[in-house]
């Protein structure tokens, strides 16, 4: 099946326009309460008279397609990793700091 398209007033204007789930830009909002995880999509869809950014929220999963959303996981990783490349950078720029601090006491007590 296809994505949902919605036709909505815009908030300025008031010209009807046409957001449609598989082309517009949206925000995932990812609940989970008691266990249970329950996600959410607001599309964004800019208004082609007054250019006013108008939102649409959608709860069922049927009506986004085959859309995927931003991935987890992927996302927990990449922190992970990114944490891990900053420690290891700031450890080799002390021991290279204090490498350097060596050389500059040596250089003024000889």
């Amino acid at each position: 099946m296809d994505a949902k398209k919605q036709q909505i007033e815009c908030q300025n204007c008031h010209e009807m326009i046409i957001v449609d789930f598989a082309t517009a830009n949206f925000a995932t909002e990812v609940r989970v309460m008691n266990g249970k995880k329950s996600e959410s999509r607001t599309y964004i869809e800019k208004c082609p008279n007054c250019g006013t950014m108008n939102k649409v929220k959608s709860d069922n999963k049927v009506d986004w397609g085959k859309r995927k959303g931003p991935n987890m996981k992927l996302f927990m990783f990449s922190g992970l990793f990114g944490c891990l490349a900053f420690l290891v950078v700031g450890l080799l720029a002390v021991y290279f700091g204090f490498k350097g601090l060596g050389i500059v006491f040596d250089w003024f007590l000889n």
